[in-house]
């Protein structure tokens, strides 16, 4: 199974969960969660794709392009926190920064295996090119 459907199938495991929690607890107000879910999935998608991209195109720019990611992942959450309407959900906090953070997490662990497999396929061409002006 390749590391970007994995990291996919867990966002939307936590998605089922935080959603049977949601519902197990009768909090009510569905529809925002579900806006907030779309939005943060759109979030978590864009990441995942822009960071595959990263890796083919500037593979050595893929922390930096991480980097530049998670804010403007953090100021599109500022910016439609208001257009989202979480304030009106009771604990709103605690309720909208688990899932977002859980998915911060999910999309280090991504990038982590990127630069991971970068680092290990670069360390194999020096070796190659080590052995190759050797002889």
């Amino acid at each position: 199974m390749k590391p970007t459907t994995l990291y996919i199938i867990l966002f939307f495991v936590m998605i089922a969960v935080h959603f049977g929690l949601w519902e197990w607890l009768k909090i009510g107000f569905d529809v925002v969660f579900f806006r907030y879910y779309i939005f943060l999935t759109l979030l978590f998608v864009m990441v995942i794709t822009v960071l595959s991209i990263i890796k083919n195109q500037f593979p050595q720019y893929i922390g930096f392009g991480f980097l530049g990611l998670v804010m403007v992942k953090m100021a599109a959450l500022f910016i439609a926190m208001g257009q989202l309407e979480l304030s009106t959900v009771p604990n709103y906090k605690l309720h909208f920064a688990i899932p977002y953070l859980v998915s911060l997490i999910l999309e280090t662990l991504f990038a982590v295996k990127l630069i991971q497999f970068q680092d290990a396929s670069a360390a194999e061409k020096d070796e190659k090119n080590q052995e190759t002006t050797s002889l």
